[in-house]
């Protein structure tokens, strides 16, 4: 009976380390495939010695999970600093119902642990309306409705200039970022992303359906454009101000793009983080989702941004990063203390170029 047990424990174990293999080995192979194809930074990868040489290194493993810390050390080498991996621990042979992506789109920020959004919205002396548009990872429809309110409350008011303060946007998704705000832009197009073979593709301003993929999408986030319209402000013509400092990155840089070089925007600030760069998510597996850079950024005027070139303000407003206590350097949340301590600063700032009495 003994033997019996063994044999039916071996012949059962055997098949599923096999599958569990395979499947370490598909993601492997997947994973290389989707960098060599996709990254922007992949032309200057020697993938002839590095796909063999990463399959070699993870032949021996046999569990998904164990594969994270490779995958992370692959992304790394890419050297775009933007790349990053969402990557779902899970019990052995057990596979995501979901993808990481649609996991993405109906999880809560306090389901990930992240702070609640800085929503702030206000009129400044009764005639500027001042917004902050915080970075935005989840919650995507949320954010959308709470931005469109607020736009709509501060036009109401007659506002004669919009304060767009982005000093403490870090990124995110620039979909439902810039959605409220197409009828404060002068075109329908604004920027371009720039792939690694040289193809442009314009970004619009106003989203639409324009395949089953982008409806699907859409649907995801519960953001179909037919249903969810932009909102229309009437103060369209009066003067813009946008305020960016060292950690306004990613989406945030890209909201700046938006707008950088329109007749009615200054941008105030510091130059921004240095993301400028496209990134698009990409499964793997249910399991595994790689969020991977595949553009730079062209702006309006015609400039292409380097893989960590930030933009730079139309007006600087210095603020003192400076490390103390013998300190080499700040921390982010150092950063981002500095930043908020001194916000009354970049607002007195952005009312002295409206009203002109920078001289700038």
């Amino acid at each position: 009976m003994k033997r019996a047990f063994l044999f039916f424990i071996v012949l059962f174990w055997v098949p599923k380390l096999h599958a569990q293999v395979n499947q370490t080995q598909q993601m492997v192979i997947q994973f290389l495939d989707t960098l060599q194809k996709n990254a922007y930074m992949g032309k200057s990868m020697q993938w002839d010695s590095i796909r063999p040489a990463f399959i070699a290194e993870t032949r021996h493993i046999n569990e998904v999970n164990q594969l994270k810390p490779y995958f992370e050390k692959l992304l790394k080498t890419l050297k775009d600093g933007h790349s990053s991996l969402f990557f779902e621990e899970t019990g052995q042979d057990k596979e995501s119902e979901q993808d990481q992506f649609e996991k993405m789109a109906v999880m809560t920020d306090k389901e990930a642990g992240i702070p609640p959004k800085n929503f702030q919205h206000y009129m400044i002396n009764s005639k500027y309306a001042y917004i902050n548009v915080p970075p935005v990872m989840l919650e995507n429809r949320k954010y959308v409705d709470t931005i469109g309110i607020q736009l709509k409350n501060l036009d109401a008011q007659e506002p004669k200039a919009w304060i767009i303060d982005l000093t403490e946007n870090n990124g995110g998704n620039i979909m439902p970022m810039i959605w409220q705000f197409p009828s404060l832009l002068d075109t329908d197009k604004t920027y371009a992303y720039i792939d690694s073979q040289g193809k442009e593709t314009t970004a619009i301003t106003y989203y639409t359906v324009e395949s089953p993929e982008d409806l699907t999408y859409f649907q995801l986030f519960q953001l179909e454009p037919d249903q969810v319209k932009p909102i229309k402000l009437r103060h369209n013509d009066i003067p813009i101000i946008l305020l960016t400092s060292n950690i306004t990155a990613s989406s945030g840089e890209f909201f700046t793009a938006h707008f950088k070089g329109q007749k009615n925007v200054k941008v105030i600030g510091q130059k921004t983080g240095g993301l400028t760069s496209g990134n698009a998510p990409f499964n793997i597996n249910k399991n595994c989702m790689v969020m991977l850079t595949t553009s730079v950024l062209k702006d309006r005027n015609g400039k292409v941004y380097k893989i960590a070139e930030g933009i730079e303000p139309d007006i600087v407003f210095p603020i003192d990063m400076k490390p103390k206590n013998g300190k080499t350097k700040l921390t982010y949340n150092e950063m981002q203390e500095v930043i908020k301590n001194a916000k009354q600063r970049y607002i007195d700032q952005a009312i002295a170029v409206i009203e002109n009495k920078s001289g700038r």
